[in-house]
């Protein structure tokens, strides 16, 4: 059983300024083609758990550059094969190989465009098993949506809408799946902010809702930490209105993962302001590193992963007294064992599995290695 895995943002997945006539890449080379453990982490940790419990014996990830064809080895991560594309967003090389060899048993597939490759992957993979995963808080606008056998989406109601624009395409809520073992810990840090936002400053983010909610509470004193990328060029602004609104706030850019969960084991609580957002991972992340988390109601997707003992999801008029709430009473979450009860590597796999059974592409028997 073989997973290929193809992302459909060209920007991530094909590079056609780069290449080399032979050498093994530098990590700023592979940096520059986006290979690392990190990129596309929601799909390939899912892969990556089907191999180590024996579900797939092989998996790899499909990029296009100006280069010759290889394939690289990630560490702690998923291999490459690296194909060598024409200007057009096509590889003969990727038809030579999949003509001298099988085709995956599955596809699958991570985002929401239809580019060329895409397109020339699913004429010689027809008989491939397709799971698309969106990335997108609205998977039914997915372009050749009606093209795949199963769609992944984070919430219920998603299902209804994929149904509804593609009756052929079957759906399922997915758990996302982090690395809570190594990566997303408890630390024994000082704590030296109360509230902690992981997320790219970006608008739909919301950090508006965190600093207009910190402007109500300026009868106490409250540290936050705002971490993250500055795609859009907006932290300068923020900046400046948090200091019209007389708040305190702590910016930083973007960190290594590992620099993140030691911020966050420095904070109190975490928070999610964004609403049009799909399930994002940080949720997960404050949980596994023994954060409370509170939660904006209005997020599309995503709040269902907090219960009671994890935090609070409230709208966004009373996000303000959840802050204090939750400040007041932070002893009585547990958010770390609230997560491994629901959301362990076992217990995400099984569910995941298990949305298959009827087409029977995992073996049920390593289910019982689950329990």
């Amino acid at each position: 059983m073989k997973i290929a895995f193809v992302r459909t943002k060209v920007e991530s997945t094909v590079f056609l300024d780069r290449g080399c006539d032979g050498g093994p890449l530098t990590p700023a080379e592979l940096e520059s083609l986006k290979i690392s453990a990190k990129a596309g982490s929601s799909s390939k940790n899912m892969i990556l758990a089907l191999q180590e419990y024996g579900f797939i014996d092989q998996c790899e990830e499909w990029k296009f550059w100006a280069g010759p064809t290889i394939n690289l080895p990630v560490p702690d991560g998923m291999p490459v094969r690296l194909f060598h594309c024409e200007d057009d967003l096509t590889s003969r090389d990727l038809a030579r190989y999949l003509n001298a060899n099988p085709a995956p048993d599955i596809l699958w597939v991570e985002g929401t465009h239809l580019p060329a490759y895409l397109k020339q992957i699913f004429a010689l993979c027809r008989d491939s098993f397709k799971i698309i995963y969106s990335k997108d808080w609205k998977p039914w606008k997915v372009r050749g949506l009606e093209q795949y056998d199963f769609c992944l989406v984070d919430e219920d109601w998603q299902i209804r809408k994929v149904k509804k624009h593609a009756p052929g395409v079957e759906a399922g809520v997915w758990d996302k799946l982090i690395d809570y073992q190594r990566l997303h810990i408890p630390l024994p840090e000082e704590k030296k902010y109360d509230v902690c936002y992981v997320a790219y400053f970006r608008r739909r983010k919301n950090h508006e809702l965190l600093f207009e909610s910190l402007a109500q509470l300026k009868d106490r004193p409250i540290r936050t930490l705002c971490v993250g990328d500055d795609r859009e060029n907006r932290m300068e602004r923020l900046k400046q209105w948090t200091r019209e609104l007389g708040i305190e706030v702590h910016f930083m850019g973007e960190v290594p993962k590992v620099e993140v969960n030691r911020l966050m084991n420095q904070s109190r609580m975490g928070v999610m302001c964004a609403e049009d957002d799909a399930a994002p991972r940080v949720i997960l992340e404050y949980m596994a590193a023994d954060l409370p988390v509170l939660v904006n109601r209005r997020l599309l997707a995503g709040a269902r992963y907090v219960g009671p003992e994890a935090g609070r999801v409230v709208p966004p008029e009373q996000f303000a007294d959840g802050i204090r709430t939750m400040l007041d009473s932070l002893e009585s979450f547990q958010p770390r064992r609230y997560f491994l009860e629901h959301f362990s590597k076992p217990r995400v796999v099984k569910k995941f599995v298990l949305l298959f059974r009827d087409w029977r592409l995992f073996e049920q028997e390593k289910l019982n290695a689950l329990a």
